[in-house]
């Protein structure tokens, strides 16, 4: 059993009544041209003046209410919050979920399209690349020939077909050339003799190179008989290898499974006992009276207060605080009306002296002024004095006497 408070709207179960209407007091709104009455607590009557405090104290003293409503059904406060209310979230959460889904939806489509512009562009580029390549490559065959470059005649392979031997008798060599080749003195049998030699030379070369042809081909053949044995004795070897690796395979299929099976009894027994323990524990701390809030705080065998079983305050004690802190906010007002008040005089204090610095300021610049122009008059005087005295002495300078 809780405690009566002895405080005026108590009722007989111990819990604070806010609207019973013996102790209902009403409190003036202090809003300039608004008169209206407000409900407050009978021992809030002190505070009538402040609306927004008695308002503040009046939704801490609801909300506490509803929370030891909400502890003292076991329904509640193990269930969590109601199904009703959750819905209400969800259905307040649909309308920005699904415009958040049209918005990745419309996200995505622009995405598609700049993709396929961007591909159709590539497209055309790359046709238009493929163009120009074209049109270089048949202007090149048209207007570019190797007959019809300059230094074909370097590397022309009929050139020396088309060549002719120098005629002694041509005049364009002039009376001064003298000519002489190894073959106009030579007889037709020395010609043909040296024909003959060419071709036994040139015979010999052809041999030499078949026979050449011939030691590849009997090395080639040999190479691939050697390589087809190896071949077939590495796929031999390989077959082997399999067969093995895949026995070792099976056997270690068989050991995984029984590992496995271990394995899956462990969890079950740990995951039994698991569950055993938080069974206990969530029972224990359902029917823990400090879970529960039974009591807000509780006195020990020598007098004192338990410091692990302290709850919250009392009804008591925080009234006493909510009253402490009601004298503690009209104190602040009070001084930030003094300081208020000191900050103008100080601004009064400041404004007077700026004015009285302005005007001498202003009355120091006028005199600087006047100073000015009388030192300006002066130099204009003997700026005169100085002209004249320069005319005279110019007309003395340029008068002739002889």
């Amino acid at each position: 059993q809780r405690l009566k408070l002895a405080l005026p709207g108590a009722s007989d179960n111990g819990v604070f009544s806010m609207a019973t209407e013996g102790v209902m007091m009403y409190s003036k709104s202090c809003k300039v041209g608004v008169e209206t009455m407000v409900p407050i607590d009978g021992d809030l009557e002190h505070l009538s003046h402040d609306h927004k405090l008695t308002a503040k104290i009046l939704k801490k003293r609801q909300e506490e209410l509803a929370r030891r409503a909400r502890l003292s059904n076991p329904r509640l406060r193990a269930g969590g919050p109601p199904h009703e209310d959750l819905a209400k979230q969800v259905a307040a959460k649909a309308p920005g979920m699904e415009a958040e889904k049209a918005e990745t939806e419309f996200y995505a489509q622009s995405a598609v399209l700049q993709d396929q512009i961007l591909q159709t562009v590539e497209g055309m580029k790359a046709a238009r690349a493929r163009e120009k390549q074209m049109d270089t490559v048949d202007f090149s065959l048209t207007h570019l020939r190797k007959e019809q470059r300059r230094e074909y005649d370097l590397s022309d392979p009929m050139a020396i077909k088309r060549e002719t031997l120098p005629d002694p008798e041509d005049p364009q060599y002039g009376p001064s050339s003298m000519l002489k080749f190894s073959s106009v003195e030579l007889t037709p049998e020395l010609k043909h003799q040296r024909q003959q030699q060419q071709a036994q030379w040139l015979r010999e070369q052809m041999e030499e190179k078949m026979a050449r042809v011939h030691d590849e081909k009997e090395f080639d053949r040999r190479f691939d008989e050697r390589t087809l044995l190896a071949s077939h004795v590495r796929a031999v070897c390989e077959d082997a290898e399999k067969e093995e690796a895949r026995q070792d395979k099976i056997a270690e299929t068989a050991e995984n499974l029984q590992l496995a099976e271990m394995v899956r009894q462990r969890n079950k027994a740990r995951k039994a006992a698991d569950t055993a323990l938080k069974d206990r524990h969530v029972h224990s701390i359902k029917n823990d009276d400090m879970i529960c809030e039974a009591h807000d705080w509780k006195i020990g065998a020598t007098g004192k207060l338990i410091r692990t079983e302290y709850k919250r305050l009392s009804l008591e004690e925080e009234q006493d605080v909510y009253n402490s802190n009601a004298r503690q906010i009209l104190d602040k007002r009070e001084k930030a009306k003094t300081a208020e008040m000191e900050k103008a005089s100080e601004v009064a204090k400041i404004n007077c002296s700026v004015s009285v610095l302005g005007a001498l300021e202003e009355e120091r610049s006028r005199q600087q002024k006047e100073r000015t122009m009388r030192m300006v008059n002066a130099n204009k005087s003997l700026a005169v004095a100085k002209k004249e005295a320069d005319k005279t002495l110019h007309t003395e300078y340029l008068r002739y006497d002889p």
